[in-house]
């Protein structure tokens, strides 16, 4: 499995609201932080999206396709500078949006004379993804004329009817269309900057990326720096303080971290006993198992089955 596919496995879907939003004339409207994720399409007119840590506004136009994280406040309007009211505070009560799963068709004024509509989804996940907002930039812009949007359109349709029609299997459906929309979104990103930062930038560095995959293919192998800096054809040092730069740790910090999350996740979502997840994270003893899953995790094994759910399990580092 490549890493970034990995990291997503430990990604549930909590809840998806849907809907789409009809508005005309002069308007500016505020999103405030909160958890999760949205992503929108412009199926009509054209408007400006600012992003809280970007200087200028973005211009959204018909079809384009837009992601933002939602730890980041952001408005839309009409027009660039201007002053927004929050969202929540300028629905009736009646059309507030909701925490729980369901689809919403808000309009402000008379539908015939509306000059945008914009149809998505905001996301929130079971626990506290910071893997996946340390990945996400301010804001992912998928333009109208791209090879990517049409899919991206699709597939958000494509949750919006599965979020409104609750079939069975809805669950497990919702959850891989969330994942395809977000894993697509990131390719994208990857794919329009030059030189990506972090854990990300360094998926797609030739020699870190190819030890990255390495790392994640096996979780049950005793890697040394000198196996990892040979197997991708660098030198030992020269390697270590690349992997340093790149991803922010030391090479074996980042291999105990990513093997002990790795064993978090598999205790709380499963019934596996200690010692057989000891022995899959490459430990011949329970007790050093033990003792390493504490000094990363915080507690030991078997009281990870219970602590808060709502305490991020980070796959990613």
């Amino acid at each position: 499995m490549d890493p970034l596919s990995d990291a997503f496995l430990s990604l549930n879907v909590k809840d998806v609201e849907s809907g789409q939003l009809h508005i005309g004339g002069c308007w500016a409207i505020r999103m405030l932080p909160s958890g999760g994720v949205t992503v929108f399409e412009s199926t009509k007119g054209s408007f400006w999206l600012s992003v809280d840590e970007l200087v200028h506004p973005v211009l959204i136009q018909e079809g384009d396709c837009f992601l933002v994280a939602n730890q980041r406040g952001y408005c839309k309007s009409s027009e660039p500078d201007m002053e927004a009211a929050a969202l929540r505070s300028t629905l009736a009560r009646s059309v507030t949006w909701p925490t729980a799963v369901v689809t919403r068709n808000v309009v402000f004024g008379h539908r015939g004379d509306c000059d945008n509509t914009m149809s998505g989804a905001r996301l929130s996940f079971e626990e506290r993804a910071n893997f996946l907002f340390d990945l996400l930039p301010p804001i992912i812009h998928i333009h109208a004329n791209s090879d990517i949007a049409p899919v991206f359109r699709s597939m958000l349709h494509v949750l919006a009817a599965e979020n409104a029609a609750r079939q069975l299997g809805g669950s497990i459906m919702t959850k891989h269309l969330v994942h395809i929309l977000l894993v697509q979104a990131l390719r994208t990103h990857v794919a329009s900057e030059d030189h990506p930062r972090g854990w990300l930038g360094a998926l797609v560095d030739a020699k870190i990326g190819a030890a990255l995959a390495l790392m994640h293919r096996d979780n049950s192998r005793q890697w040394t720096v000198e196996e990892l800096a040979a197997a991708v054809g660098m030198a030992r040092s020269s390697f270590a303080l690349r992997f340093k730069t790149l991803v922010g740790q030391a090479p074996l910090n980042y291999w105990l971290q990513r093997r002990m999350r790795r064993a978090g996740y598999i205790l709380r979502n499963g019934n596996r006993t200690v010692s057989s997840v000891a022995f899959e994270s490459g430990y011949e003893s329970e007790k050093s198992f033990g003792k390493a899953f504490k000094r990363v995790m915080g507690c030991a094994p078997t009281s990870y089955r219970t602590v808060d759910r709502t305490r991020p399990i980070d796959m990613k580092r």
